[in-house]
């Protein structure tokens, strides 16, 4: 049986929505998961994060509607296999199948794993769910493993932003672009920014590298973000600098055109950690946002 004995790993993703009308949609993919550690996929020369589904072990998505919820599917191939593998993914509440997708799918070209095996072509899964919190299982069937990716949308409330001041930081850095001045919070590979995040929530990113005036051109940088010693998540970029922003307090410095990421976040307390990897030496920033909490019957 598909649920019998199965270990059941829940992701939480919040959405303000007002209706259950999707014109204005923004996918939130999914990045981490208690207890799991997410398999990259380099998809396009792009890496996304996917999860590893068996028959034995299905993912549970705890999704606050109403939502749309995209689920991209791909079976595991070794390297120059020309094999096609069959497989059903179903998406179940309750033991209910809400959506469930019967394909097919032989390797990609497009997509492959870091240890050299190749993915499948992706096989999407659509489905909506209404209002309230939902316990969504993806179940597999016909194949020993496949990995997904999950992504959600829903219509957001025009209710703006409320930006997080961290716990800890090397020091405050004020970015003037335009008419706003805007903090941000400096951290090096010695120096982290820690951040205190209740969830769920969507927890929206702003890095930029800061230049000296020894460094020249476009330059890579990487942040890692980190919770209980445990990646959640790596920032890479490329960066060069920005021409219309300036740091008000640190003349000696040049802020890079902004990197922006938004990082779901299940329920509960979460301390992040933002460590500068790359460049060994150096610093960049980061300000965090997330969504102004919405007046109504809620505590």
């Amino acid at each position: 049986m598909i649920l019998g004995r199965s270990l059941a790993f829940a992701a939480s993703v919040a959405l303000l929505a007002a209706s259950p009308s999707f014109a204005a949609l923004r996918w939130d993919g999914i990045e981490s998961v208690p207890g799991r550690t997410p398999v990259v996929v380099k998809v396009a020369g792009h890496d996304r994060h996917y999860f590893r589904v068996t028959p034995r072990e299905p993912l549970m998505i705890t999704i606050q509607g109403p939502a749309k919820v995209r689920v991209v599917s791909r079976a595991e191939f070794a390297k120059g296999s020309q094999g096609v593998q069959t497989y059903r993914l179903r998406a179940m509440e309750g033991g209910k199948v809400i959506e469930e997708l019967s394909t097919e799918s032989s390797a990609s070209e497009q997509a492959e794993l870091r240890d050299g095996e190749q993915a499948g072509k992706g096989r999407k899964l659509t489905f909506e769910v209404g209002s309230g919190s939902h316990n969504v299982s993806l179940a597999l069937e016909g194949a020993s493993a496949v990995l997904v990716r999950v992504r959600v949308a829903g219509k957001r409330a025009a209710a703006g932003m409320v930006s997080l001041t961290p716990t800890d930081a090397a020091r405050n850095l004020l970015l003037s672009e335009g008419e706003k001045t805007i903090p941000y919070y400096e951290l090096t590979s010695a120096r982290p920014v820690r951040l205190r995040v209740i969830g769920p929530v969507s927890l929206d990113l702003v890095t930029r590298l800061c230049f000296d005036a020894t460094m020249r051109g476009s330059l890579g940088y990487r942040i890692t973000v980190t919770e209980g010693g445990r990646k959640v998540r790596d920032l890479v970029y490329t960066a060069s600098k920005a021409t219309t922003a300036s740091f008000t307090n640190a003349r000696d410095l040049v802020p890079s055109k902004m990197d922006r990421v938004v990082l779901p976040l299940g329920a509960g307390t979460h301390e992040l950690v933002f460590t500068l990897v790359e460049p060994a030496r150096g610093s960049a920033v980061v300000h965090a946002r997330i969504p102004a909490p919405t007046t109504g019957n809620e505590e």
